[in-house]
């Protein structure tokens, strides 16, 4: 027997089946999502950043899924979005008809402990994120408050919607790390509810709300000059904001820095979208594709500058790369924010 002839007809027969395999797959996905609807989850009320993103997302990305199914978008808050992951994680269909977004901030508490994350977010099916965020404490225009350093002297009075959220956990980490003196009133339905109750004098500022959120939500506040950043809640400092220092750099030590590492670095994934785990392999990459086109559709990009909402894509794989990193963080560094943020006490409370 011909050995070049045999092997030649493996190679061919080999050839076939590959192309034979991905129209199969292909088809697979677009009978499933033919005639279908698919639920686009936020955790969090109408009218804030999340909402706005996630808004903007469901009406363009149906025409990118095959066979264009309709998206509908669906508000599901409660702690901070802490609601929404759980949901996402153990009760959404893992057939790739839901998926949606929660606070970066949510799938770090799986890591730091205390609250009832009911999931891994390794696990999760991340599609990416729209966008890196970059956050700040803000000071209203009458607070008498200019600078961090003014919180360090004197109480400065905050709202925050949940004891699991960001407006909670950042100003409360920095009085545990830097000294400052936020005093943190919880219970505001979401930053609209917040923003609501700095203009009518109720609260001298918040910390937690995302750049992009108040140039969306809330443009007189910069255009008037009605708020002062106290301090950049993010990596770097904003382009836009260079001499206001970030929450790093009044970090007093090694260890200082990488709790607060823990507690804002997350932002590196943005407003990521994600699968429920457990949904097929054809329809998570048919997703991920889906995601990628449309965050680099002219349409969209042009709803998001009318929008003002900024879009900066994050893959899949930088969302993962940041969790494994924050997952080597030492024990004792992640228990001190877990003391930090008064878990210890609130555990010590049910008992």
């Amino acid at each position: 027997m011909n050995f070049r002839f045999v092997l030649g007809s493996i190679c061919a027969a080999a050839a076939v089946n590959m192309f034979a395999v991905a129209p199969a797959s292909a088809d697979a996905v677009s009978d499933f999502y033919k005639g279908r609807n698919v639920d686009l989850i936020v955790g969090y009320n109408p009218g804030g950043g999340y909402d706005a993103y996630t808004r903007l997302l469901g009406r363009h990305i149906g025409k990118h899924i095959p066979t264009n199914p309709t998206v509908v978008v669906k508000n599901m808050p409660g702690a901070g979005s802490l609601k929404s992951a759980n949901y996402l994680f153990n009760v959404a269909p893992k057939d790739g008809s839901v998926f949606g977004m929660f606070a970066g901030g949510i799938a770090m508490d799986a890591l730091i402990g205390g609250k009832k994350t009911e999931f891994d977010p390794r696990q999760f099916n991340w599609l990416g994120s729209m966008t890196e965020t970059s956050s700040a404490c803000w000071a209203w225009k009458d607070s008498g408050f200019k600078t961090l350093e003014d919180v360090k002297k004197k109480e400065f009075v905050v709202g925050a919607t949940s004891g699991g959220s960001s407006t909670f956990a950042w100003p409360t980490s920095m009085n545990a790390f830097l000294g400052t003196k936020f005093k943190v009133i919880p219970g505001y339905g979401g930053t609209k509810g917040i923003t609501l109750a700095v203009e009518r004098g109720e609260l001298q500022g918040l910390c937690g709300y995302f750049i992009s959120s108040i140039r969306s939500s809330k443009p007189d506040w910069l255009r008037d000059k009605k708020v002062v950043m106290l301090v950049q809640e993010a990596n770097e400092r904003h382009p836009d904001f260079p001499n206001v220092p970030t929450v790093f750099e009044y970090a007093k030590d090694a260890k200082s820095k990488q709790a607060l590492k823990l507690v804002f670095g997350w932002q590196v994934m943005g407003r990521p979208f994600t699968l429920p785990p457990g949904v097929p392999a054809d329809r998570v990459a048919a997703l991920r594709k889906s995601f990628e086109t449309t965050l680099k559709d002219k349409d969209f990009l042009a709803d998001a500058e009318r929008s003002k909402l900024l879009i900066a894509p994050r893959t899949h794989q930088q969302v993962m790369a940041y969790l494994d990193e924050a997952w080597k963080t030492p024990k004792d560094i992640i228990r001190s924010v877990y003391v930090a943020l008064g878990r210890d006490k609130a555990k010590k409370k049910k008992k």
